[in-house]
């Protein structure tokens, strides 16, 4: 009999919610088969099992939220029953008899060594239990958890008055004696939507929660913790448009699809060579300004979940049709949920198109704590001078806006940084 509980998936994560279950109870599985989609504040993590084995008894429901370390399934053997005085609640992993040392566990990503040692959950707030009905750790978001931080609110000492006893910023407000909003109407802490009436007509009520939450609670911490200010240029691209057109077939014949995308990010990693304090981000905890020597270019994109920002490693280090591969392949895992907290982590500059949707130019909110995000209109036609025969031509153009954190880079040092991209884009 094996114990497989909810591992420590990375990034600092803690816990996740119950979105999907794969199998039943009873249902036979193979090594590395998909048991459970949980998400995280990151993503929606699939969770492998670890071994063949046959489903003997399911922990959590769906929607529910578990933590690193609690318990999702027991796997039985052919012929053996479950057990559930043989369970224990402290460990990641513990299987009867125990693995040989040496031999390999999968994991959520790549694989763990497997031995006598029992692993360790992620660091959580300590718990003491002796058996599964025991009262489990504060059941709180990280959001939250964070705000319970700032306000100095124990919350151990907090009643969570949130699905299955979630502790929510309403309830760490309270117990501070701040004013708050009243409580959400159980109505709409239920998992789907639901109708309710108003003085003024029918209204729908969706749970704010999961990752819907995860990018609110960032971008308002983002606005809170930087000074931000947005600085738009437009530029020709004409010649741009002209390059990516000759060199499309090229990328087509090898299945590649060769975007604007693409030419901005390369175009990007370069320019921030030349301006390192864009690179760069305040660590608040030592007041110190850490510049990077890397350039790890975060690609926002637009899913029915929300906006995900999957992240091209050394970007400057690849050429423009492996870059242009990388990013396609990773806008589909985001569409299709597929991706990983590590693709999703690491980033040092973040760009988001939201000019393919038809946007002239926005004020893009920078992906915290990195210093600094451009945003790309879209391309249209327009008049301009020719700056050598001063006659009228039609060229393309395209809004570069570029949100920075005014702590870090003044107005003149992002006024050249989009000047020397727009220079890089026109050669």
């Amino acid at each position: 009999m094996l114990e497989f509980k909810f591992p420590d998936v990375g990034e600092g994560i803690h816990e996740g919610t119950i979105v999907k279950w794969r199998v039943k109870e009873g249902d036979e599985v193979k090594s590395d088969q998909v048991l459970v989609e949980v998400e995280t504040d990151k993503a929606i993590v699939e969770i492998p099992s670890p071994k063949a084995g046959i489903i003997g008894k399911i922990f959590h429901k769906e929607q529910q939220i578990i933590h690193v370390g609690e318990t999702l399934v027991v796997l039985v053997d052919k012929g053996e029953t479950y057990d559930s005085a043989a369970v224990s609640t402290t460990s990641s992993i513990q299987e009867k008899p125990a693995v040989q040392s040496g031999d390999k566990g999968p994991g959520v990503v790549g694989s763990i060594d497997a031995s006598n040692t029992e692993i360790a959950p992620a660091k959580t707030t300590p718990k003491t239990t002796s058996t599964l009905s025991t009262t489990s750790a504060p059941k709180i978001l990280p959001a939250t958890r964070m705000l319970a931080q700032k306000l100095g609110v124990d919350i151990a000492k907090v009643i969570g008055t949130g699905p299955n006893g979630l502790i929510t910023d309403q309830d760490i407000r309270g117990a501070k004696g701040e004013a708050s909003m009243p409580s959400v109407a159980p109505s709409a802490q239920a998992s789907t939507p639901s109708q309710s009436k108003t003085f003024s007509g029918e209204v729908t009520r969706t749970p704010y929660k999961g990752i819907r939450k995860a990018i609110g609670d960032h971008m308002v911490m983002s606005l809170t913790k930087a000074a931000q200010v947005t600085h738009v240029d437009t530029v020709d691209v004409s010649k741009l448009v002209a390059k990516r057109e000759s060199e499309k077939d090229a990328a087509n014949s090898q299945n590649i699809k060769l975007t604007f995308l693409a030419y901005l990010t390369k175009a990007v990693t370069e320019t921030l060579k030349e301006f390192p304090i864009v690179n760069s981000e305040l660590d608040e905890s030592t007041q110190e300004i850490i510049t990077k020597n890397f350039y790890n270019i975060g690609i926002a994109v637009d899913t029915e979940d929300g906006l995900f920002v999957p992240v091209i490693k050394n970007a400057d280090k690849k050429d423009l049709f492996t870059v242009a591969q990388e990013i396609t392949e990773l806008a589909e895992k985001a569409r299709t949920k597929k991706l990983t907290p590590v693709e999703m982590s690491g980033g040092t500059f973040t760009i988001t198109n939201y000019g393919s949707i038809g946007g002239d130019f926005a004020t893009p909110v920078i992906n915290y704590p990195e210093a600094a995000i451009l945003g790309l209109g879209k391309m249209k036609d327009a008049v301009m001078v020719d700056p050598v025969t001063k006659q009228p031509i039609v060229t393309k153009t395209m809004a570069l806006a570029l949100t920075f954190d005014h702590r870090l880079i003044d107005g003149a040092t992002a006024a050249r940084f989009v000047n020397a991209l727009g220079q890089k884009l026109q050669a």
